[in-house]
């Protein structure tokens, strides 16, 4: 397998989440759900496999826009994988994606009505989207002519070099022609829905994350088992030479490379983190003798602003998605809760 699918397919898994759906029971006689027609019931809010399939289409759509960026045809890249695997694309994306996707959509937008409405102009909004999209993917488009299924269609065409790649690019989720208006309508409003509850929560999380956990060093670090080499580079230091020029010239370096960007979270050994953490700018340290080893390290700059800004992002992102997941599924625990585990294996999620 390819370094490019392996990293896809981790990408992908980082979507796996929440508890499996065979924990939920078959116990219809207090709710309002169709066994026939509805795939998950989640206090109050039920939805059925039509409107589930415009889930699924607005899900791989999203998810492969994100791989767009990097592969020129992600359908290609993702279907290879599954080639020597009993576990195809198809039931890959339902149970590691689209199931998290219908979790977390019911359960925020069910939160969401508990505390809160929609605005005539949010409404209206969400009206004018959902016309949109049924105009679009249902009523012109004739998305239900197309037969045999879009993973074995993939997996075959990865395996034979004739296959028409423009079928593979234009891989989409089979969406029933009888898909109605109100259905379109009312997955755009649970989205709208979710996507607030969502905001309520990153407000209501008030995570604060001081400069110093962000704080990111752009420093030198030499590393070398040879003392007598490494006293000598310290002294070649006092006396005038550039850090990284006379690392290069000496090849005195045992580490892969003398520039990085550090951050507490870098696996450098304790005393060294330390000491770059306390290094003002412009500073180079003495000789550091450590777990076996001889290091000197220099600052460049003690709290690189552009880096150190994204790395902000980058941990507030994973605390807030951690603390979405705990919160969806905290909800989950305790709602009343149908998954037609049946029909949603039955689903079939390429055209």
């Amino acid at each position: 397998m390819s370094k490019r699918i392996i990293a896809v397919l981790m990408l992908i898994s980082m979507l796996v989440g929440l508890c499996g759906c065979s924990r939920f029971s078959k116990k219809t006689s207090d709710f309002d759900y169709n066994a026939e027609t509805d795939v998950i019931y989640m206090e109050k809010h039920t939805v059925n496999f039509n409107e589930l399939s415009v889930i699924a289409y607005l899900f791989w759509e999203t998810l492969t826009a994100q791989y767009s960026e990097v592969y020129t045809n992600p359908a290609k890249v993702f279907a290879p994988a599954f080639a020597d695997s009993e576990m195809t694309l198809d039931v890959y994306i339902k149970e590691y994606g689209l199931y998290k996707e219908l979790m977390m959509l019911t359960a925020f937008s069910s939160r969401f009505d508990e505390e809160n409405t929609l605005s005539k102009a949010e409404e209206n909004e969400i009206a004018s989207d959902a016309q949109a999209f049924y105009d679009s993917k249902i009523k012109t488009a004739g998305i239900a002519a197309v037969p045999s299924s879009g993973a074995e269609q993939a997996t075959a065409s990865s395996e034979d070099p004739s296959a028409n790649e423009d079928e593979m690019r234009h891989l989409v989720v089979r969406i029933p022609e009888n898909v109605t208006l109100e259905e379109c309508k009312h997955v755009f409003t649970m989205y709208k829905k979710a996507r607030k509850y969502q905001a309520i929560l990153r407000k209501a999380a008030n995570l604060v994350i001081s400069d110093e956990e962000v704080r990111v060093v752009s420093c030198g670090i030499i590393k070398s088992s040879d003392e007598a080499a490494i006293r000598k580079f310290e002294s070649d230091l006092k006396n005038g030479n550039d850090f990284f020029m006379l690392a290069e010239s000496s090849e005195i370096n045992e580490l892969p490379n003398t520039q990085y960007a550090v951050t507490r979270e870098d696996d450098f050994p304790d005393t060294i983190m330390d000491t770059i953490m306390e290094l003002e700018d412009k500073k180079t340290s003495p000789v550091i003798s450590c777990e076996g080893a001889y290091y000197i390290v220099t600052v460049i700059d003690k709290f690189d602003e552009a880096l150190s800004a994204k790395n902000r992002e980058r941990k507030l992102e994973i605390m807030i998605n951690d603390y979405y997941e705990k919160e969806c599924s905290n909800y989950i625990d305790r709602a009343k809760i149908f998954f037609n585990r049946e029909g949603w294996e039955a689903f079939e999620l390429f055209r």
